[in-house]
């Protein structure tokens, strides 16, 4: 499962795309190129994960590629404090979810696109150029991109 901590930047600061790249860059150095992999465990106590440890603990990475390592070294703090609280609420209904090994990847760093104008009928302002899904800036993820897509399948049955 993924964990989505968006930030929303403003003045005198308007370069967000600039800065989740120099914290990919970060991330992509830490691992050499690798997905990192750190025990929730290790983050709450402080320390990197070692592959030595990683490699002794009950929980298997499904991952084999990634590198054990530390990834809040590289977070900026309010997105790793974010992930952090939602995986201790997550675990009051889920019990066990924050057990010391379980394990958290990446991060995914994501860049959003802007929205564009569009009609109720997912027009733009160009006459029959359509835009739905991801592209149009106006979805986050597959579920709501898909149901664009059915939506305008609808539109079109009834023309």
């Amino acid at each position: 499962m993924a964990i989505l901590s968006s930030h929303n930047f403003s003045n005198p600061f308007n370069e967000p795309i600039k800065y989740g790249a120099k914290v990919a860059e970060l991330l992509n150095m830490l691992g050499d190129g690798k997905i990192l992999v750190q025990r929730y465990g290790d983050i709450i106590d402080g320390k990197r994960t070692w592959q030595n440890e990683l490699s002794r603990s009950n929980v298997k990475p499904t991952l084999p590629d990634a590198i054990a390592g530390d990834i809040t070294s590289a977070m900026p703090y309010r997105a790793m404090t974010n992930i952090l609280n939602f995986i201790e609420a997550l675990n009051i209904v889920v019990p066990g979810f924050a057990g010391t090994e379980t394990l958290l990847y990446g991060p995914e760093v994501k860049f959003y696109s802007n929205k564009v104008e569009i009609s109720e009928n997912f027009e733009t302002s160009i006459e029959n150029l359509y835009c739905l899904g991801d592209a149009s800036g106006w979805t986050r993820g597959l579920m709501m991109a898909s149901l664009m897509g059915v939506r305008m399948g609808q539109i079109l049955a009834e023309r």
